[in-house]
């Protein structure tokens, strides 16, 4: 099984102007880690040093060649990336982790489709779920939502077994109880009115059931996490009538299902989190206003708010899929990233409750892949992932890490 040689970037340092709202821009050189430094790795790939830039007080890393990264932190607070190629015969599913260096594992080979979802249990041990094509052929037969879990004997890995081409845009959530649930889309395309699906390893076996959302497709994204009252929630976009809805099951429940925002195109891309106090806070695409959105019921209704204008945000089998991503800082307040082609933005709320951004990433020749991921340590430090594009049809790139300090 093949390992790809890991490149660590330099720190990029970049002077700020005025106001914070535009930067000097300076392109990060790269040194290279070869396979000898690294007994767990094998040189198979070279990647070349990332052409965009970041922003003054921030550093990037280049983890490895690969597309739409997932990232999180372990119990240390260490981050981690899950990550795949779409291709045959070359397809894989990778993991990478700064508590290793950055070292890349490549867990299997095949065919895949991404976003992918990276949780880690209460043991410190990486769960990771993805589509499985299960053929180098698309085949309507096949085609689940795969697990991979690694422990001190190695990675294993388990599909769902569901009937369908399911499993697709996958997200994961480990509970404190060591749950492993996860959530993805059996799509309307391939004629499932199943949409939504539910995923709960119980034993060894996994419980999939449709959560009620009718057709859906997919392309759009889920979300799921699970309150302090264990509650489970699921966020996604009600493709029929263009809307942002939530899903909850209370436990022992059954699932309830409400509309969050309609007006317009609007709820594509969610991303969310539970607070502390059960309140659901949402960050999401409005297509109709080309605007990055936030919606919350801390009020005790839905509210939506506009966050910022994305201008180059591009949409097609290769473009964007989560472009936006929600974390809580060490205060509690939301705090949301996002992305499009020209830029990696974090925007938090000022004084006055109004949304203000600063612009981290700026892309340089290669444009960015249209997916951010986003995670907040327990002293305040953001940690995003994301990829830089160096070529289409497969869609390729590069997997860049970047942290404040």
């Amino acid at each position: 099984m093949r390992k790809l040689t890991i490149i660590i970037a330099a720190v990029a340092m970049l002077a700020v102007a005025c106001g914070g709202s535009s930067t000097d821009t300076a392109t990060p050189t790269s040194s290279t880690t070869t396979a000898a430094d690294n007994p767990t790795t094998t040189a198979q790939a070279t990647v070349s040093g990332p052409s965009s830039s970041v922003a003054s007080g921030w550093n990037a890393t280049l983890i490895a060649e690969g597309t739409k990264p997932s990232l999180a932190l372990d119990s240390a607070g260490q981050p981690a990336v899950a990550f795949l190629f779409e291709s045959v015969p070359d397809g894989f599913v990778s993991y990478a982790s700064a508590a290793n260096g950055w070292a890349v594992d490549e867990i299997v080979e095949g065919y895949f489709y991404g976003p992918i979802g990276l949780d880690f249990d209460p043991d410190g041990n990486p769960n990771i779920a993805y589509h499985d094509h299960q053929s180098s052929q698309f085949d309507l037969e096949l085609g689940d939502l795969t697990h991979a879990s690694r422990t001190d004997s190695g990675w294993n890995t388990t599909a769902a077994g569901d009937g369908g081409h399911d499993g697709w845009d996958s997200t994961i959530r480990v509970g404190s109880d060591g749950v492993v649930r996860a959530a993805g889309i059996d799509p309307v395309q391939f004629g499932s009115a199943d949409g939504v699906e539910y995923y709960e390893l119980v034993g060894d076996e996994w419980i999939v059931e449709s959560i009620g959302s009718g057709p859906i497709e997919y392309e759009w994204n889920v979300d799921l996490q699970v309150a302090p009252d264990g509650t489970v929630g699921i966020t996604y976009f009600q493709t029929s009538e263009a809307d942002l809805v939530y899903a909850s099951r209370t436990p022992g429940g059954s699932w309830e299902i409400e509309t969050v925002a309609d007006t317009g195109d609007i709820g594509r891309f969610s991303s969310f989190a539970f607070d502390d106090n059960g309140y659901v806070h949402i960050s999401h695409w409005n297509t109709t206003t080309s605007e990055v959105t936030y919606s919350t019921n801390s009020s005790g209704s839905w509210e939506t708010a506009a966050v910022a204008e994305l201008s180059a945000v591009e949409i097609g089998m290769e473009g964007a899929r989560r472009i936006t991503s929600l974390a809580f800082d060490a205060d509690g307040s939301p705090v949301i990233a996002y992305s499009d082609t020209s830029g990696i933005w974090l925007a938090r709320t000022s004084a006055d409750g109004s949304w203000e951004s600063e612009q981290v990433v700026t892309a340089g020749d290669n444009e960015l892949g249209q997916l951010i991921s986003l995670a907040i340590d327990d002293s305040g430090t953001p940690h995003l992932s994301f990829t830089e594009v160096t070529g289409h049809g497969p869609l390729t790139g590069q997997i860049i890490y970047v942290t404040a300090g």
